[in-house]
């Protein structure tokens, strides 16, 4: 995470963390600039009060995420499998056969069926 210094101050030496979406620091100041280029240079040093606040954000942050995971196992069973259905072959059925999977045929059929 970067580090930012007060706003205004003279040196840039100290880095404090910033509340998240806010212009302000963990211990109550206005942010500054963004000075974690800073730490190379000798005298560098983090505000306390900004690092356990940070901490408290972090750990209570982890603790709600951990809540919403779906990695969890599912508290209901999954539903079984339908079996799987094999369709069979049509039958092609003709003359008096096909008079009886019908049905009774109208006259006019029965004399179609008759001729063949």
């Amino acid at each position: 995470m970067d580090t930012h210094a007060v706003r205004g101050a003279a040196r840039q030496a100290t880095g404090h963390y910033r509340r998240p979406g806010t212009r302000t620091l963990y211990c109550g100041r206005s942010a500054g600039p963004r000075n974690h280029i800073f730490r190379t240079v000798r005298g560098w040093k983090l505000c306390q009060s900004c690092v356990k606040a940070e901490q408290r954000d972090r750990a209570a942050a982890a603790a709600v995420a951990a809540g919403h995971t779906t990695d969890q196992p599912a508290a209901v069973a999954p539903a079984p499998a339908r079996p799987r259905r094999i369709p069979t072959a049509p039958a092609y059925v003709y003359g008096a056969q096909q008079l009886t999977i019908i049905g009774t045929p109208r006259p006019a059929q029965g004399a179609l069926f008759a001729a063949h």
